[in-house]
């Protein structure tokens, strides 16, 4: 996979980064998540993928020193307004070096970007993209084309989440019953806040003022889940001080999302 860089224009359609030269691995040290299986009182029940049509899953990979990408996160600002979608902002750090230091980068960004680039068997990763229920990919800002990907994104269940303590938070979760891949399906966990602003003083973007929605301030898997339905227990501790979380259902190695849940925090 060798991601290129392009420094283009405000009207740029892609960017795309310089190869870093460092393999990143995923953060399984950081995970402070415990899943417990528990039975769940008064939590409302999950829906099936057969019942109805769950949420559709866009997960935007950004930069504020890409100058591609903020007519992309004004279109996710706007899907995220939509109930039937869990919109979800990385920020990716391959374009710190170029000026401006995006303050909301993780690694665990472009370690997710990177999987999804192996699991479509693309060669190239790059900001904007927007993927779509884990399944396809797009650029960020090109609005047809998203809504078109969502029009036909594969139907996903719907995971219920309630939070049942404060500080740290502790989530009461049910998965419905689906159909899952042998040796089961992966659980992220995605905290994030609901608006974000930052002027920004160098790189591409000098002199803007950047807005972004949904912004992801941490992410990891949290279990896997051989057997539905079910209902557990998370400790989340890392999302304390976030707004809200999402919980992702995936196949393996970060394969189409089966389910997905979100709940605010306060």
């Amino acid at each position: 996979m060798q991601p290129r860089h392009s420094c283009g224009p405000l009207h740029a359609r892609v960017a795309w980064p310089r190869q870093s030269g460092r393999r990143l691995l995923p953060p399984m040290a950081r995970l402070l998540f415990v899943a417990l299986a528990l039975a769940v009182a008064a939590l409302p029940r999950a829906s099936s993928a057969g019942e109805e049509r769950g949420p559709v899953v866009l997960e935007l990979f950004t930069s504020q020193g890409c100058s591609a990408c903020p007519p992309a996160d004004r279109l996710l600002a706007k899907l995220a307004r939509d109930g039937g979608v869990i919109a979800l902002s990385f920020h990716v750090p391959y374009w710190d070096h170029m000026g401006w230091r995006d303050p909301f980068a993780l690694p665990v960004s472009v370690q997710r970007q990177r999987g999804y680039a192996r699991a479509m068997k693309e060669r190239s990763i790059y900001t904007p993209q927007l993927v779509v229920q884990g399944a396809a990919h797009t650029v960020g800002h090109d609005r047809p084309a998203v809504e078109r990907l969502i029009a036909a994104a594969p139907a996903a269940a719907t995971i219920a989440v309630a939070v049942a303590a404060n500080s740290p938070p502790i989530l009461a979760v049910s998965i419905p019953a689906l159909e899952l891949p042998q040796g089961g399906a992966q659980l992220w966990l995605v905290a994030f806040t609901r608006t974000e602003a930052r002027q920004v003083l160098d790189g591409e973007n000098a002199g803007h003022l950047l807005r972004h929605a949904n912004v992801v301030r941490w992410a990891g898997p949290v279990a896997v889940i051989e057997a539905v339905p079910v209902e557990l227990s998370l400790s989340a501790a890392e999302a304390e001080g976030a707004d809200a979380v999402a919980l992702l259902l995936q196949k393996p190695r970060q394969g189409p999302v089966l389910a997905a849940g979100q709940v605010a925090l306060r």
